[in-house]
């Protein structure tokens, strides 16, 4: 089921639902040049007994960028939650998602990725390229250099999957994804407390993910206060396109502790 939802605070937001609607929720939301249709390809993956909701954050996929100049995480911070409101309270929703983005406070963010000021500094440039020379431009840099690895004769990137990476940001709102860059790397980002997060959390990260790579999920883990792994999966940035089956395991693994968490509940 795909349908549009007007939040409290006036967007409209574009969101879509599978699964079991009276099954155990989970929260699938997507991080920069994402959509709904980032998800195309794990959902699938998810028993049948689970409730899907993912959703387009203002500007991208099919969710309209507000004329209003609100700060991005207002506009983006109700978005997930909108659809659910009606969510069996048996259970508690689970949450996947592909962050690279200040979003809810009670979600294990990965903003912190950006810590480092080249990190910072090329996000900003990211959004000063897009306004200067158009949402393609950072379509192609995101296909070519920053997504994928480079090709070797070893191992190379389908180019049905570069296109896809490309069709995905062309798509996005320009003034959207240069704000989102902004946010990103934002001098009032705070990190959540990540020692309080006690829930299970299940790191994915590519072998050869250039944005964030396998050492910052590792990192990352460190500070989560719960049960936690690190899963490396064969692909850049792009997990779900490039290596299903490694997504798949950890998905199962990331189930198996939320199983094991509520049964001892």
């Amino acid at each position: 089921m795909s349908s549009f939802i007007d939040t409290p605070l006036g967007y409209k937001i574009h969101y879509k639902l599978s699964g079991d609607p009276s099954g155990q929720l989970v929260i699938l939301t997507h991080g920069l040049c994402g959509s709904t249709a980032t998800f195309d390809n794990f959902v699938p993956l998810l028993p049948e007994r689970f409730h899907a909701v993912s959703v387009d954050f203002p500007g991208f996929g099919k969710s309209p960028r507000p004329s209003a100049a609100d700060p991005l995480r207002q506009r983006a911070a109700p978005a997930p939650a909108s659809p659910c409101s009606s969510w069996d309270t048996r259970w508690a929703p689970l949450s996947i998602y592909t962050l690279l983005l200040p979003l809810p406070p009670h979600l294990p963010l990965a903003a912190s990725c950006f810590w480092d000021p080249a990190a910072r500094a090329a996000m900003v440039d990211l959004a000063a390229l897009v306004r200067a020379q158009g949402i393609a431009a950072a379509a192609t840099k995101a296909a070519e250099v920053t997504n994928f690895y480079a090709d070797t004769p070893e191992r190379t990137v389908p180019a049905l999957l570069r296109r896809s990476v490309y069709d995905a940001v062309a798509a996005s709102d320009p003034e959207a994804y240069a704000q989102t860059c902004e946010a990103m790397v934002a001098d009032d980002h705070v990190d959540p407390a990540y020692g309080a997060i006690t829930c299970p959390v299940v790191f994915v990260a590519g072998d050869k993910d250039r944005i964030s790579p396998v050492t910052r999920s590792e990192d990352l883990a460190k500070l989560v206060g719960g049960p936690v792994e690190v899963q490396v999966v064969r692909s850049g940035h792009q997990l779900i396109l490039e290596d299903s089956e490694g997504v798949k395991l950890a998905l199962s693994i990331f189930l198996s502790h939320v199983e094991k968490v509520e049964a001892e509940a």
